[in-house]
């Protein structure tokens, strides 16, 4: 093979892709022909008494690992930036390698901001969703002046169904308060309370349970 030839088509290659800020071509047919240059020097055989034409032997490899390396290098760059960007990239001038992390790099990238508007979306909705049930409307009699009932406001079970469509299914459950309760967030991740002694609620399930099992509150039937 015709060393001269390979190593001025690297050079000039390597010139090009450092020049420019668009990816040069560098197909699997150039990939092994620059591999085949590598192998051909690397395994050159080396004359004991000729120093000097070993040194140069020597320099020459290192040379052409060095432009070859850089090439990468500075294509990897190149690639990264691209697909952070979501650019459109011509595959066809990149070997299979560049072709697959160019591809899970824009897969990964396009998920990341996918997730990331999701949450945006869901952290926006669950501010919107969130409520006091102490504010609740009284109902009840005040003459004997300690029964003392909440009412569930009309709010309360649209917002408990947005939650719903967010989160997926949840049960709730009405329960009565028998002791003073401080405040919680449900798993629907709605602030509930705090809640006093006969307060009423229509909390998830998983929380009223919760609740009962602590003495704090008891069932009820709603009919």
């Amino acid at each position: 093979m015709d060393q001269n030839i390979s190593y001025n088509e690297l050079f000039q290659h390597w010139l090009k892709e450092f020049e420019s800020s668009d990816l040069s071509e560098l197909s699997d047919g150039i990939l092994k022909k620059y591999n085949v240059l590598l192998s051909y020097v690397e395994n050159y055989e080396k004359k004991k008494d000729d120093k000097i034409k070993n040194t140069i032997i020597l320099d020459f490899n290192n040379n052409i690992k060095y432009l070859f390396n850089d090439i990468i290098k500075i294509r990897k760059v190149k690639i990264i930036n691209n697909a952070l960007l979501l650019k459109e990239i011509n595959l066809n001038r990149l070997f299979e390698a560049e072709q697959l992390f160019y591809k899970n790099l824009v897969a990964s990238f396009k998920g990341y901001e996918k997730i990331k508007s999701i949450s945006e979306i869901k952290n926006h909705e669950i501010d919107n969703l969130k409520i006091n049930i102490s504010n609740l409307d009284e109902v009840g009699t005040a003459e004997n002046g300690t029964q003392k009932n909440s009412a569930l406001n009309k709010d309360d079970t649209q917002d408990q169904k947005e939650s719903s469509e967010i989160f997926g299914k949840i049960d709730y459950q009405m329960i009565r308060f028998i002791d003073q309760t401080p405040p919680l967030v449900g798993i629907d991740l709605i602030n509930y309370g705090p809640f006093i002694k006969e307060d009423i609620a229509n909390l998830p399930l998983k929380n009223a349970k919760i609740l009962i099992n602590e003495k704090f509150a008891e069932f009820i039937e709603v009919n």
